[in-house]
């Protein structure tokens, strides 16, 4: 097996799309090196396992106000 894969082989071995891998990458969901200054990225299959199986677990958990709603990007001085 590679070491390192490029995001499309990476998107491949995950078996999500490039948008996803740039999207987690972007967010440092997902650990990963870039080549180049900001020009490549290469990721490593155990990077990915980890990324999948915190998906897998549910770890992204949003937090909810009292009333139920999501309080993400809200102003609380003014709820």
């Amino acid at each position: 097996m590679k070491t390192w894969f490029t995001v499309s082989e990476g998107a491949e071995y995950a078996g999500v799309s490039r948008d996803t891998i740039y999207t987690a990458c972007e967010r440092r969901e997902l650990h990963h090196a870039r080549i180049g200054g900001r020009r490549s990225i290469r990721l490593k299959a155990g990077w990915i396992d980890a990324w999948l199986e915190r998906h897998a677990r549910g770890a992204i958990v949003t937090r909810t106000d009292a009333r139920g709603g999501s309080d993400h990007g809200t102003d609380r001085a003014n709820a």
